[in-house]
């Protein structure tokens, strides 16, 4: 059993992060309605991960944002709406679908770069790239004690 002190700071933590993520968030949905992107916080996930890992499927997505394929599902309609994204049979099992950016949303990712470039210099100003691998390292080590159950 922890101490009285340690319970507080391993509180204290779970609430910075909670509370960076949502200042993350709050970031990103100001600069798209200044730009006047139509786009959610989580379809710009999507499409970052789409950017950096190319033709992936839907589930392989729902891994590297750690969300369910249901969640995953209704972005990836919502994006293939907008004519952003599209998904393709994959030749190997036609039960998956590989998702594809198409040119409009390629177009968009020109858009959306600047962006995510505003955010990491927003996110790292006054930090070492050192500094931010050890706290990366550590919530990692984190997540993974979680997951151990």
């Amino acid at each position: 059993m922890k101490s009285p002190e340690d319970i507080v700071h391993i509180k204290a933590l779970g609430e910075a992060v909670s509370v960076v993520r949502d200042a993350m968030r709050h970031f990103v949905q100001r600069r798209l309605r200044e730009q006047n992107i139509d786009l959610t916080f989580e379809m710009l996930q999507v499409i970052s991960t789409l950017m950096e890992r190319g033709e992936i499927n839907q589930q392989e997505i729902a891994n590297l944002l750690n969300k369910d394929k249901t969640s995953i599902t209704y972005l990836l309609d919502n994006l293939t709406k907008r004519g952003l994204v599209m998904r393709v049979e994959d030749p190997n099992d036609r039960r998956n679908k590989i998702i594809h950016m198409t040119e409009a949303g390629r177009r968009v990712t020109d858009l959306l770069i600047p962006i995510i470039h505003e955010l990491h210099a927003q996110v790292s100003k006054g930090l070492s790239a050192d500094y931010i691998k050890n706290v990366t390292r550590s919530l990692l080590v984190i997540k993974s004690n979680l997951e151990e159950e």
